[in-house]
C-alpha cells in the first residue's frame, strides 16, 4: 500500500485498542457503515461479514480486501449448508460478537445462538434434525457441556468441531500455568473474545486479572503471590506483553514469572508464534549461599539473590551465556533474562572476554550454577540513574521510539520514559509524527520507582535556556551594537526579531532606507538578520533596532556610484505638481523636474510619466550633502541621440539656444528651479 493510500477497515481489524491506534497511523481507518466511503478500498477482517455486506459493496463500486480467517470462512459455509439441507442450526458462542453476526448472516436467519446452558430452555429444538456449531474462539469444554444436553432431544444430532485450532491450544496452555500459579494476568482487548475466553477459563482455577496494557498493573495485583502466570489474547502484541513482565520484575524481585508469551499479526483467530518459558526462582537464596572469592582482595565474599555483580564471559551459547564470577562454579544468563535487543543475536552481541554486570536470581541450580540476569541489572542500574538524575536535574539523551496518545515515548538508558506532547517545545509541537526517530533533551519531572514510571520534559531544558539567554542579553546589551536576531513576527508597522531570548521591535522606518509598504518585502518570519540597536529601555524591557544601519546610508557613498552626465534607469515612484521623483536604488531618489521631462509643455507630470513606470534619466548635479540629484528625462532622450558637450547648461542644444528657436524659462533656469522647488 502507498504511503498516502487509505483503506478502510468494516468494524475494528484487531480487537486491542493499542494496535487499532497504530494501524489509523498507519492508514487504516475503522468504519462501521460502507455508504460512507463509496468508490474506495474497504478491509474485511478476520471475523468475515454477512453476504449483504459482499452486496453492498458492488454496489457501491468499492474494492474488498476479503481477509476472512479460513476457520471462520469454513465456518459460515457449514452454517449456510445446513439451513438449506433443512436443518435447525445452533451457534455456541457471543451473541453480539462480529464473527457470530456474519456467520447469521449466511444461514439466511435460520440459525439461533446458544451462549450459556441456561440459553437452551428459551429455545424449542427440533425433534428431527439439529445441527450444532462453535465460535471459533470458544471453550471447548463449555461447548460440549452444551452439546451433551442437546443429546437424545432430536432424531439426527450432527455436531461440528469448528473451534480454531491454535485457540484450542492456547486455552490449554492458559488452564495448564493458571494450574501451577497463585494469580494470573491475561493480557489483551476487554472487547477481544479469545481473551475473554481466556480470562474465564483461568478464573476457574485462580484469582485471575484481565488487563490491557502495563499501565493498569499494580503492586497490589501481586501481594502474597510467589507464582505469577501470564498468557495473552492473540491480538495482544509482543511489546505489550514486554512492557507488563517488565514491570512485573520491578514490583518483586523474588517473583516467579510463568508466561504463555505468544505474538500475533492477523486478528484474533490467526497466532503465528507460541513459548512457554517458566521459571523457577522460589527457593530462598540465604540458605544456599555459595562462597566466592574477591579476585581483587583475594579475600572470601557471600554472594546472594539480588545483589549487582560483575562477571567475564567464558562462553557464549546459542541460548546463553557463561561468566566467570570468581568462583568455584561459573554463572549462567539465560536467553529470557537478556534484554531483546541482545536475545535477537546472542553470538553477535556478546564476545568471550567481554565484561558484564549482571543481577543474582538464584544462587544455585540444580547444577550449582549462579542464575544470572543481565536484563534486570540493566534496568537496575538505569532506574538507579533516573532516580539520581531527577533529584539533580541532569540533563539527558532519549530516543522517540513511538507516538502515543498525549506524546511521545522514549528510551532512556533503556527505560522507557513518557513525554508529554506539552512538554516537548516552549511553544506549540505540533505533529509529533516528525520526532519520531530523534533524539531529545530531556530532564526527569516525574520517576515512581515501584511503577518504572518516568515522565520527561524537554521544555524544562529550553525554559531555562530561555530565561538564562534573556538574563545575559539584558546585562549586556548596548545601543550602537550589532546583534543577530531571528525574524519571529511580522505586523504592519514592522518586524519584532528575537537577539536569543528577548524580541526587539524592528520599525518599518528602519527597514531600509528606501519606501517599504509592508515589512514583507524586506524580510520574512524566520529570517536570520544583523541588526543595529538604536535604544535600550531597561526599565521597561523595549530595544529599538534598525536594518538599514547595518547596511550603511546609501548617500555617503552616492558619488561615488553616479557621475553628472550619466545616464541611468530609475522608476518613478510618486508626481508631484513640479515633476516626478524617481528611485535610482534604494534610498535614493532624484527629482525630475516638470520642464525636464519633454521637449515641448508638459502640463502636469502624469502626461508623461506614472508611479511605477522605468525611465531613463541623465543625472543632472548631485548634492551629497543636502542628499538631492536632479535628473532629466529630456536630456536622457537627446543623449542617447546625440553626444552632449554642455552638462551645465541643462543638457540643451547649444544650436537650438544660439537661435533662440524653442526657447522657455523653464529650460533657461531648470536648475534653479529644481533646487528651489526640492527644498
Amino acid at each position: 500500500m502507498a504511503h498516502h493510500e487509505k483503506i478502510y477497515s468494516l468494524g475494528e481489524l484487531i480487537h486491542n485498542p493499542h494496535v487499532v491506534v497504530s494501524l489509523r497511523e498507519r492508514g487504516i481507518e475503522v468504519i462501521h457503515d460502507l455508504s460512507s466511503v463509496s468508490g474506495k478500498k474497504v478491509l474485511i477482517r478476520s471475523h468475515g461479514a454477512a453476504p449483504e455486506i459482499f452486496q453492498q459493496a458492488e454496489e457501491l463500486g468499492i474494492g474488498l480486501i476479503d481477509a476472512t480467517c479460513p476457520f471462520v470462512k469454513r465456518l459460515q459455509r457449514q452454517a449456510a449448508d445446513l439451513v438449506r439441507q433443512g436443518y435447525q442450526v445452533m451457534i455456541v458462542g457471543q451473541e453480539d460478537h462480529p464473527e457470530i453476526q456474519g456467520i447469521l448472516g449466511w444461514s439466511g436467519g435460520g440459525a439461533v445462538v446458544i451462549q450459556s446452558l441456561s440459553d437452551l430452555e428459551r429455545h424449542d429444538i427440533d425433534q428431527r434434525r439439529v445441527g450444532i456449531l462453535a465460535q471459533t474462539t470458544q471453550n471447548r469444554n463449555k461447548y460440549f457441556d452444551i452439546v451433551k444436553k442437546i443429546l437424545g432431544r432430536s432424531q439426527e444430532l450432527r455436531v461440528f468441531d469448528t473451534i480454531c485450532h491454535t485457540s484450542q491450544a492456547r486455552q490449554e496452555e492458559a488452564t495448564e500455568i493458571a494450574r501451577r500459579v497463585d494469580v494470573m494476568f491475561v493480557i489483551g482487548g476487554k472487547n477481544s473474545a479469545n481473551t475473554c475466553q481466556l480470562v474465564e477459563i483461568c478464573r476457574e482455577n485462580v484469582p485471575t486479572y484481565h488487563i490491557e496494557d502495563a499501565g493498569e498493573l499494580t503492586p497490589e495485583m501481586l501481594h502474597g503471590a510467589s507464582v505469577a502466570g501470564v498468557t495473552a489474547g492473540a491480538s495482544t502484541p509482543d511489546w505489550i506483553i514486554e512492557e507488563v513482565i517488565e514491570r512485573m520484575t520491578m514490583y518483586d524481585d523474588d517473583q516467579e514469572i510463568v508466561k504463555n508469551e505468544e505474538a500475533e499479526t492477523d486478528g484474533d483467530t490467526a497466532p503465528t508464534a507460541a513459548e512457554d518459558a517458566p521459571v523457577d526462582d522460589r527457593e530462598s537464596a540465604e540458605p544456599g549461599q555459595e562462597e566466592m572469592m574477591n579476585l581483587d582482595l583475594g579475600t572470601p565474599r557471600q554472594i546472594k539473590q539480588g545483589d549487582l555483580i560483575s562477571g567475564v564471559v567464558v562462553q557464549v551459547r546459542d541460548d546463553e551465556v557463561l561468566l566467570d564470577i570468581g568462583g568455584k562454579s561459573e554463572g549462567v544468563i539465560p536467553r529470557r533474562e537478556l534484554s531483546l535487543k541482545d536475545a535477537d543475536d546472542i553470538q553477535e552481541n556478546f564476545k568471550v572476554g567481554d565484561t558484564l554486570d549482571v543481577y543474582v536470581l538464584r544462587v544455585d541450580n540444580d547444577e550449582g550454577h549462579l542464575i544470572l540476569s543481565k536484563k534486570r541489572a540493566d534496568r537496575t542500574k538505569a532506574v538507579d540513574y533516573l532516580e539520581k538524575a531527577m533529584e539533580e536535574k541532569t540533563e539527558l539523551a532519549g530516543e522517540v521510539v513511538r507516538v502515543v496518545k498525549g506524546g511521545l515515548l522514549v528510551d532512556v538508558q533503556g527505560v522507557r520514559g513518557f513525554v508529554p506532547a506539552s512538554l516537548i517545545e516552549r511553544g506549540y509541537a505540533g505533529d509529533l509524527e516528525k520526532y519520531l526517530g530523534t533524539t531529545l533533551r530531556l530532564r526527569v519531572i516525574e520517576f515512581d520507582r515501584a511503577k518504572t514510571k518516568v515522565v520527561l520534559s524537554q521544555k524544562a531544558i529550553l525554559q531555562d535556556e530561555f530565561f538564562q539567554a534573556q538574563k545575559e542579553l539584558w546585562e549586556t546589551i548596548q545601543p550602537g551594537e550589532i546583534r543577530k536576531g531571528t525574524v519571529r513576527h511580522l505586523t504592519n508597522f514592522g518586524a519584532f526579531v528575537d537577539l536569543g531570548g528577548v524580541d526587539g521591535l524592528l520599525h518599518i522606518s528602519e527597514l531600509s532606507w528606501g519606501r517599504v509598504k509592508h515589512p514583507s518585502e524586506i524580510v520574512q518570519e524566520g529570517d536570520e538578520i544583523e541588526v543595529y540597536v538604536l535604544a535600550v529601555d531597561k526599565e521597561n524591557k523595549r530595544i529599538s533596532l534598525s536594518l538599514k544601519k547595518v547596511q550603511g546610508n546609501p548617500w555617503d557613498s552616492v558619488d561615488e556610484r553616479y557621475n553628472i552626465g550619466e545616464i541611468v534607469t530609475g522608476t518613478v515612484m510618486r508626481t508631484v505638481s513640479f515633476g516626478a521623483f524617481v528611485q535610482l536604488e534604494p534610498g535614493v531618489e532624484g527629482l525630475v523636474h516638470i520642464s525636464r521631462m519633454a521637449d515641448y509643455h508638459v502640463a502636469k507630470p502624469e502626461d508623461v510619466v506614472n508611479t511605477g513606470d522605468e525611465v531613463q534619466v541623465k543625472i543632472l548635479d548631485i548634492n551629497k550633502q543636502d542628499q538631492r540629484i536632479s535628473l532629466s528625462i529630456k536630456d536622457a532622450q537627446k543623449g542617447r541621440a546625440e553626444e552632449k558637450t554642455d552638462d551645465e547648461a541643462g543638457g540643451e542644444n547649444p544650436s537650438a539656444s544660439g537661435t533662440g528657436v524653442g526657447v522657455n524659462l523653464g529650460e533657461v533656469f531648470g536648475d534653479l528651479l529644481t533646487k528651489a522647488e526640492q527644498k
